[in-house]
């Protein structure tokens, strides 16, 4: 039941520490009319074929379809947040606060209101988890147009165009994971809640079940898989990778995130409202002005940068070595495209916005390049064991 999926998610904003400035919460869900949205799923189709490097970033909003609520959306977790706030404040100036809560602290009249939450979850007989949760339609897609090509008219794969280069996410969901999405070719910048590492040799461990803790904590597991020579263990304390509030994204993936960002020429936000910065400005580099005003010319764009293996010896974004500048051709940007139900920061100045649901929009968007009506035959239910000999393969190939 969604009310179980909403605790699932609650359950993970609960771990996070106190802030009050989350943005702007419970703006207005608006679509568009079928003829506009048509138009629009077509010239992303447009784009999308003109582009030889299409960058990615997802937000919360492709994982509703999951039964796992957004944030900042008309039933989101921090709207919900904020209008109960507000119920609370117009009781007290009114008044009208029940006696046994007129004492309370608003902590502790959140806490209240979340331990009846649980409760009647359990007796509803639910046992919400990420765990359960499967990709999404998007999810699935997104995969596909990173890993395979569509098939011409002799029905044979087109081998000379892949889609779809780099995922970036800000979801702690794990639903990427779940597809056969490869590790290299995904930046998670708010953490994994079924991820742990070893801040010694850079290991990460796919788990099949949640991890307890939050921002960069220890585990109480240590690393069995890492360490030098290959196959020994170097025995560091685990940490989790959910990021709190105030906490740096990885630098890993951050760093890769703009580089692969600064080498796009389109980048597709999907579901996301793109107020968390820095990740809501990564659209920018989408755009030449973006590009040219985050410096990003002088960057090292080299496919080593910000490599997400975990290895720090690797370049990263770096400005070229000085000396005489040679000109440099502009680079080819057709901008950013949003697919988001609420307005965002950055729409005025995006190519294409579109207003309507994720799903939706990209399984036309799959038929509109060509894909098979069966592209998602493939079963993502995925399985206590499958999930551990992917974690095992994963850490035997790096």
């Amino acid at each position: 039941p969604l009310h179980n999926c909403n605790q699932m998610s609650a359950g993970y904003a609960e771990r996070l520490k106190e802030y009050p400035n989350k943005g702007k919460c419970g703006l207005p869900e608006n679509y568009d009319t079928s003829r506009s949205l048509s138009s629009k799923i077509s010239t992303l189709a447009q784009l999308m074929t003109e582009s030889s490097y299409t960058v990615v970033l997802t937000g919360a909003g492709i994982s509703t379809s999951a039964g796992i609520p957004d944030f900042r959306g008309p039933n989101g977790i921090w709207t919900r947040e904020q209008q109960r706030l507000k119920l609370l404040s117009k009781k007290r100036k009114r008044g009208a606060a029940a006696e046994g809560d007129r004492d309370d602290s608003l902590e502790q009249l959140q806490q209240k209101n979340d331990r009846g939450n649980k409760q009647r979850s359990v007796n509803q007989g639910g046992s919400p988890s990420f765990v359960t949760a499967k990709p999404t339609l998007t999810h699935r897609a997104l995969a596909q147009l990173v890993t395979t090509n569509p098939k011409n008219n002799d029905n044979r794969t087109n081998s000379n165009h892949h889609h779809l280069q780099h995922i970036i996410t800000q979801n702690i969901d794990g639903l990427h994971g779940k597809t056969p999405l490869p590790r290299s070719q995904l930046s998670i910048l708010h953490g994994d809640i079924f991820t742990e590492k070893c801040p010694l040799c850079h290991t990460e461990y796919i788990r099949n079940y949640e991890i307890s803790t939050i921002g960069l904590q220890p585990t109480g597991r240590h690393c069995t898989l890492g360490g030098d020579p290959p196959g020994s263990s170097c025995h560091g304390a685990l940490i989790d990778t959910l990021l709190d509030w105030e906490d740096a994204l990885p630098e890993v993936d951050w760093e890769k995130s703009q580089v692969e960002c600064a080498k796009a020429e389109l980048i597709l936000c999907l579901g996301t409202s793109l107020r968390i910065e820095p990740a809501g400005g990564l659209c920018q580099l989408g755009t030449l002005s973006g590009y040219l005003d985050a410096g990003a010319d002088e960057w090292d764009l080299n496919d080593d940068a910000g490599s997400s293996d975990g290895d720090d010896t690797k370049k990263k974004k770096t400005k070229k070595k000085k000396g005489r500048k040679r000109q440099q051709p502009q680079p080819k940007k057709l901008g950013y495209v949003i697919v988001n139900l609420q307005e965002t920061p950055y729409d005025d100045n995006a190519t294409l916005v579109i207003r309507a649901k994720v799903d939706d929009v990209m399984e036309r968007l799959m038929s509109k390049l060509g894909y098979d009506s069966d592209w998602d035959s493939i079963d993502y239910n995925v399985g206590e064991e499958e999930h551990e000999q992917g974690q095992k393969d994963k850490h035997e190939g790096e």
